[in-house]
């Protein structure tokens, strides 16, 4: 006797919509202005050509650490060595090296200025708290609005409940004694612009000093929003089936690793990274900004194909997830800077590198130059589809992510001809070129 075995393929498509929010698209700007030059217009021009909404400054550590009107970023070391016990210190130093070797002697304040004058970007800034005034910070304020650069929030201190801090002594009850100090002090000034604490991450056990952090600062209410970073893990740990994954990987694995971590990238967004900011609401009911954010800084996973794709998603699903709506300002991390893995533009030999990310952050940008209400999101097996509708409910743009086919593509208008723009490679592992290229393709659809 013969059976017959019928497999049925059950596709499940998942639909949900968000309304646009255009602070998402934010950029930092954490050692740009040591390494990028803001009167090199083709590093001017290319950033133009994303279209930020807003730039972050002076940076995390480097904002905590930020001096004005002083040399690039005003480093003080002692204090730098006083309150942090971890790297930066070394890179602080590194920093103003390169500085001294490029001989630059202006505060970069005034490059972010070039640069917000030349993207008509909003800026959200990075106060210092161990100051024991707050009139940098008040002098920054005064600084962009007089070059008529919008502020529109600040951040009060960057990454502080972290370990490199707190083994230097600094504590929550510290950290509240700035925060409110600096966040009355701005808003007594500028009533308009928003304050944001920092968060720390969430602690596994009851009891743990991060949770003790987040607890106190839930029961306050001077600020108006909440701070965390969000880094994605797919390259150490495990995978999905437990399996340990690591940097050290051999070349001829490549294509069963980077598909790990596509598929930890894919839980990420469809599980994981939802019930982190629905657990954040249910401590602090603020809104969220997420002021660092990237796949996790990897040389492994750095300018591929599998960054641009994982960036390209995170944008898109925060403008259609409604389980994300809390978040309302993200930038970036990075805009431009020396390291591989994380700056859109990075600087070796004197030359300018684009990096993979570029051409689906320029493609997502489109978004915020479309008049565009509302985005859908669909997904079928491991693709995801993004529609961008109008005030009239036309459909302006679509975009297609697919984990299976290597693909990110963006369909639009011109002159009422449409267009599919694509980036896509063999592999997820496929490095871009120096322009920032993989497989780019521009094609015009038949009707």
């Amino acid at each position: 006797m013969r059976f017959t075995i019928l497999i049925i393929t059950i596709s499940i498509s998942i639909v949900s919509a968000q309304d646009i929010r255009e602070n998402i698209f934010g950029f930092a700007t954490s050692n740009t202005f040591t390494y990028c030059d803001v009167s090199d217009t083709l590093f001017t021009n290319n950033v133009s050509r994303i279209n930020p909404v807003v730039l972050r400054f002076p940076g995390g550590a480097v904002g905590n650490f930020y001096h004005y009107n002083r040399k690039g970023y005003g480093f003080d070391f002692n204090e730098i060595d006083k309150y942090h016990s971890g790297k930066f210190p070394k890179r602080a130093r590194g920093l103003d090296r390169s500085r001294m070797q490029k001989s630059h002697n202006q505060d970069y304040i005034l490059d972010f200025i070039k640069l917000a004058k030349r993207t008509n970007a909003k800026a959200v800034l990075v106060a210092n708290p161990f100051v024991l005034s707050d009139n940098d910070i008040i002098l920054m304020i005064d600084k962009l609005k007089e070059k008529s650069i919008e502020v529109i929030g600040v951040e009060l201190g960057s990454e502080l409940s972290n370990r490199s801090y707190f083994t230097k002594g600094y504590t929550i009850d510290d950290y509240v004694v700035f925060a409110k100090r600096c966040s009355n002090a701005i808003k007594s000034r500028f009533p308009n612009i928003k304050t944001a604490v920092v968060a720390a991450p969430l602690g596994k056990k009851r009891g743990h000093r991060h949770n003790k952090w987040n607890e106190k600062l839930a029961n306050m209410d001077f600020y108006d929003a909440i701070i965390i970073h969000s880094y994605a893990k797919v390259v150490k740990g495990k995978s999905l089936d437990g399996k340990m994954i690591s940097e050290n990987i051999e070349k001829t694995n490549f294509a069963e690793e980077f598909n790990s971590y596509r598929n930890k990238i894919i839980k990420y967004f469809d599980k994981d990274y939802p019930s982190e900011i629905s657990m954040y609401n249910s401590i602090f009911n603020k809104p969220i900004w997420v002021t660092e954010w990237n796949l996790q800084m990897s040389k492994t996973t750095g300018n591929t194909l599998l960054q641009s794709l994982y960036v390209a998603q995170y944008f898109l699903e925060l403008l259609s997830n409604s389980n994300l709506s809390s978040i309302d300002l993200t930038t970036y991390h990075n805009l431009g800077g020396r390291d591989f893995s994380g700056s859109i533009f990075n600087f070796s030999d004197n030359k300018l590198n684009i990096r993979s990310t570029f051409y689906p952050i320029k493609m997502i940008g489109k978004i915020f130059s479309s008049n565009i209400v509302k985005i859908t999101s669909k997904k079928e097996d491991d693709t995801y589809i993004y529609t961008c509708y109008d005030n009239k409910e036309n459909v302006i743009l679509s975009y297609k992510i697919d984990w299976s086919e290597n693909l990110f593509s963006c369909t639009y208008l011109v002159n009422d001809f449409k267009y599919r723009m694509s980036y896509s490679s063999s592999n997820l592992y496929d490095r871009a070129d120096e322009k920032g290229s993989l497989e780019l393709k521009v094609i015009k659809l038949d009707e």
